[in-house]
């Protein structure tokens, strides 16, 4: 579930080589770590990306690693190859579940109930999540990419949720998450009518941060996510958590969760104090200066 790369190894720390290695780059998900930056990639580009049931064993188990890594400070997640992000389900599961006289619904609830699972632990990771959307996401890779914290997206790339154009409606948190990101009116016209936005419209809309020439993606997720990185772990978490802690209360009980978070956060780390100390040596040697 490894690829190479810098800082990548395996779960137990020892570095793959040779057969070992080539296996893991064959792998449906390729987990690396660079610096403070932890790289997941969905890897079955021939197939579109499209999630299988071993895939979503192992992206579970990606962001639950990364989850209690405290060395992860930025997880990105994307899609192997130029031709999608992640298209949705895999079509064998589809005909399998939903083909015959007697389709077999209890096989979809099931599927349903681990991708939730999966999209859950991605939401649950506590240190800022980027979707790197390198081309076409949809059905659940597009819930996928929602789930994320931010969206950087290729400019050729196109994104949508893309249920209701074959009769179906969303299953892994859609209906719930882009009516968070887009509000009511925005989020129900694509939801319902399942078309596609262009790069450029999904940042219009507030659904992707930026929009990024293709061959410049890679660099600039690298760099900003580089830029995140090396900012104050602890105050990233507790501004995370206070952020997503609060959605959906009165403000008087979200500031409570922030007053919560920020009182955690003097308790349990040296960063504010160190801080604040550096900030006044930093002002008395201004001020020395003749």
């Amino acid at each position: 579930m490894l690829a190479g790369g810098p800082a990548a190894g395996t779960s137990a720390g020892l570095l793959v080589t040779g057969a070992a290695e080539r296996a893991a780059a064959e792998a449906p998900v390729l987990v690396e770590r660079s610096g403070g930056v932890t790289w997941v990639t969905m890897n079955r580009p021939a197939a579109l990306n499209a999630t299988t049931e071993e895939m979503h064993a192992q992206l579970y188990e990606a962001f639950t690693a990364a989850a209690a890594d405290r060395g992860c400070r930025v997880l990105v997640l994307t899609g192997a190859g130029d031709r999608a992000f992640c298209i949705g389900s895999d079509l064998g599961f589809l005909t399998e579940a939903l083909t015959g006289d007697d389709p077999d619904f209890g096989l979809f609830e099931a599927y349903l109930r681990r991708l939730n699972r999966v999209v859950f632990a991605l939401e649950s990771v506590p240190v800022p999540t980027i979707a790197m959307v390198q081309a076409k996401a949809r059905a659940s890779g597009f819930e996928l990419a929602v789930a994320c914290d931010l969206m950087l997206i290729a400019d050729t790339a196109r994104i949508g949720d893309v249920h209701t154009p074959y009769g179906h409606m969303p299953g892994a948190g859609a209906t719930q998450r882009t009516i968070r990101r887009l509000g009511l009116q925005r989020g129900l016209e694509l939801l319902w009518t399942g078309r596609w936005l262009s790069a450029a419209e999904a940042v219009e809309v507030g659904l992707a941060l930026r929009a990024v020439p293709a061959a410049e993606l890679r660099a600039h997720t690298a760099a900003f996510a580089g830029q995140l990185a090396a900012l104050p772990g602890d105050a990233v978490r507790h501004i995370k958590a206070a952020v997503y802690g609060g959605l959906g209360l009165p403000i008087r009980d979200g500031v409570a969760v922030e007053t919560r978070e920020y009182l955690e956060l003097l308790r349990t780390s040296t960063g504010p104090v160190d801080g604040f100390r550096a900030g006044q040596q930093s002002r008395t040697a201004r001020r020395d200066v003749p």
